[in-house]
């Protein structure tokens, strides 16, 4: 670390001597034992001359001064009109300046800042934690004396009014830290560039009244965070961040001295836009800080020699930004947009980048064969069945592309499901109904009721065959359309729909009336309800979520809430589960539609479900693994139609290599879908391949 001269002529470490409270004789000792005692003394006011003239009367002096000045011969008494209506410098210590909000994934990487259009980034900072050269510079550049003056400079005062009244206008200024606190905090926005005496005098009173009721510790803190130093940053530590990439506390007088320049004029500065200005400024700055001792000549030389290193510009990029703008509609509902925009919550979410990367790039490199069949689009969400922790949300093929609506996040746009809402009717039918993945249904040419002035609905299979006399296994494996529909209409469409709100489906309301194409996906649920729903079946009927944000902290390092681990609510029988579950997850049980070696097979024991929708408008593929669901929809975000494709050579084809790639990233462990307790395997006649097939326990029939 660089070593200086005190300004007594002792060669010490930065900042320690004062922090060690070893110098003596100079008014900003206080602050500087504060910081190291960790109290906070009230204002240091004292005599400012050696002659015994009191600050107060030197201060009365100088307003009446610029009183005079400003209202020519109007009576003394305008005093008390002209600060009457001052506000109280109380509000100061109630006053919440805006911070920026952080959103993170789970290992804690950033993956966007939210901040209002019209201001910036800021983190709020304690004195203490800034670098002792980040304060000694900005005394230096902005107010040399603020540890002796009353918060306005008489001196500087009587200078400004001789020039402003020798050029008949305001041409300086001889603003205070104080002062300029006062300006960007208690003096309104619309009159803080007003140059007019009458203004700079408000300002002077407050200044005076804030050094009264606040310590210079608590001044230059609220100075440090408030100033705006260019480049969207506001205070200190967003300036550290944004120029050189570090925090105020690792700041070196090279730094410090190029950042503490900044204030006079942030655009004219701005390091990145105007080098040899910003170095200019800083010069002058190092030359401030020897002239009022807090460096020696030749350290100011060493610091100015340095070439500033400054960091990369500030990345805007979203990282995630279907994920990000999710998150931050679920924090402006519960918090309001002033918490979310000014309140410097620091998000921490399920998400895990690494996966949200992967599956983004799983999405785009399907494009060409997705535009083959005519569809532009896809979205993806990844769960974790036991935590119900969203891990990867792509809500579209490419966020940033207007031709396909990138912006549109699909992954909680009402799509139809098709198909993929069958296991749904089906497991409602093994509760209420009875049925088991050996009870056969009749896939033949029926027709059901319309309802009251309605056609009959004479549902068809994707292959325009009918095959006899299924299983559940068989129907539901190969996705038959008649026994579904078959199914619903014995189960009832309430019980369906109950069914599907208790596995999170929310977008299906139990008080509309629904048909039977229900089965068929004639209904609209969002991919993310779809995906939470097969968690549950990869959780053993156990629903858990979603969940979506871990941890919120706000600007003050408040936990505003903080999620704990759950085991959810068991809110389907776990064996009516894996008996879903074992025609999902056996690949003989789909050869009809699917053949062998399809896309639904993976590397592991997985269960999985197709769905496309008429016209082809959608195409879904569900599943999962106990330690993993992935959900996948393929079509166009305006709902136009592709052209005639198998779900699972597109939803289905992406869905294989999501998984796949899940495993990988993950590194999870392979795992067997665990068969509860209360099963039996009963005989299965007339059906191929099965000669027994799953019963619950107490309605097997007795030996």
């Amino acid at each position: 670390m660089a070593r200086r001269m005190g300004r007594w002529g002792r060669e010490t470490q930065p900042g320690r001597a004062w922090a060690e409270g070893r110098l003596p004789g100079r008014a900003g000792l206080g602050w500087r034992v504060a910081r190291a005692r960790g109290d906070r003394p009230r204002g240091i006011n004292r005599p400012l001359f050696a002659t015994g003239v009191s600050t107060g009367l030197l201060v009365l002096f100088t307003l009446g001064l610029m009183l005079v000045v400003g209202v020519g011969s109007v009576a003394a008494s305008v005093y008390a009109d002209v600060t009457r209506d001052l506000p109280p410098v109380s509000e100061l210590a109630n006053r919440e300046p805006f911070q920026t909000t952080r959103i993170y994934d789970r290992n804690g990487v950033l993956l966007h800042e939210l901040y209002a259009p019209n201001e910036g980034r800021r983190t709020l900072v304690p004195l203490n934690e800034v670098s002792p050269w980040m304060v000694d510079a900005t005394l230096a550049a902005e107010d040399a004396s603020f540890y002796d003056n009353p918060g306005v400079d008489p001196h500087g005062i009587a200078r400004a009014i001789w020039q402003n009244v020798s050029h008949q206008g305001i041409v300086s200024g001889a603003s205070t830290i104080t002062q300029q606190l006062v300006r960007n905090t208690l003096i309104p926005e619309d009159e803080r560039e007003r140059q007019t005496l009458l203004r700079k005098f408000e300002e002077a009173v407050l200044a005076y009244r804030v050094n009264e009721m606040y310590s210079k510790d608590d001044i230059v803190d609220m100075y440090l965070n408030e100033v705006y130093y260019g480049d969207q940053a506001y205070g200190v530590a967003a300036a550290a961040e944004t120029y050189f990439g570090k925090t105020p506390a690792d700041l070196t007088l090279a730094e410090a001295s190029l950042l503490a320049g900044l204030p006079q004029s942030p655009t004219e500065y701005n390091p990145r836009l105007h080098l040899d200005a910003a170095r200019q400024r800083q010069r002058y700055v190092l030359d401030q800080m020897v002239r009022s001792g807090f460096v020696d000549e030749a350290t100011a030389a060493n610091a100015y020699a340095e070439e500033p290193q400054l960091a990369p510009p500030p990345d805007d990029d979203l990282k995630a930004p279907h994920w990000v703008f999710y998150i931050r509609d679920l924090l402006e509902q519960k918090y309001g947009p002033r918490l979310l925009y000014q309140g410097g919550l620091q998000v921490y979410t399920t998400l895990d980048l690494r996966l949200q990367e992967r599956l983004e790039q799983v999405a785009k490199d399907n494009a060409a064969n997705l535009k083959l069949h005519g569809a532009s689009n896809t979205g993806i969400v990844a769960m974790d069945p036991k935590t119900g922790e969203i891990l990867a949300m792509v809500g579209s093929m490419d966020y940033h592309n207007t031709d396909i609506d990138g912006q549109v996040n699909v992954t909680v746009s009402e799509r139809q499901p098709g198909s993929s809402i069958k296991p749904v009717v089906y497991l409602t039918a093994f509760e209420k109904a009875g049925f088991t993945p050996a009870t056969v249904l009749q896939d033949q040419a029926t027709c059901f009721p319309g309802g009251q002035g309605q056609p009959p609905y004479c549902p068809v299979n994707f292959d325009n065959k009918f095959h006899g006399p299924v299983p559940v296994r068989v129907a539901l494996g190969n996705s038959l359309n008649i026994p579904a529909v078959e199914t619903l209409n014995t189960i009832g469409v309430e019980n369906a729909v109950e069914m599907a709100n208790r596995l999170g489906i929310a977008s299906l309301d139990a008080s509309k009336q629904y048909g039977l194409s229900l089965t068929l996906g004639g209904v609209e649920v969002t991919p993310l309800e779809l995906t939470g729903a097969y968690a549950v079946f990869a959780n053993q009927g156990r629903r858990v979520g979603p969940v979506a944000i871990t941890r919120i902290v706000d600007g003050h390092d408040r936990v505003l809430e903080e999620t704990r681990p759950s085991s959810g609510e068991q809110v389907v029988d776990p064996r009516l589960v894996y008996m879903l579950t074992s025609i999902l997850s056996d690949p003989n049980s789909r050869l009809i539609t699917y053949g062998p070696h399809s896309q639904l097979d993976l590397s592991r024991p997985a269960a999985a479900k197709t769905g496309t929708t008429d016209n082809y408008r959608d195409t879904w593929t569900m599943g999962y693994t106990p330690n993993l669901t992935i959900g996948v929809w393929v079509g166009n975000t305006d709902g136009h139609p592709m052209r005639e494709v198998l779900s699972s050579m597109s939803a289905g084809k992406i869905w294989h290599e999501a998984m796949e790639a899940a495993f990988d990233v993950l590194q999870l462990p392979v795992e067997d879908f665990q068969r509860p307790d209360g099963l039996v395997d009963e005989p299965v006649h007339d059906e191929p391949g099965h000669s027994t097939d799953l019963v619950l326990a107490e309605r097997a029939p007795h030996q």
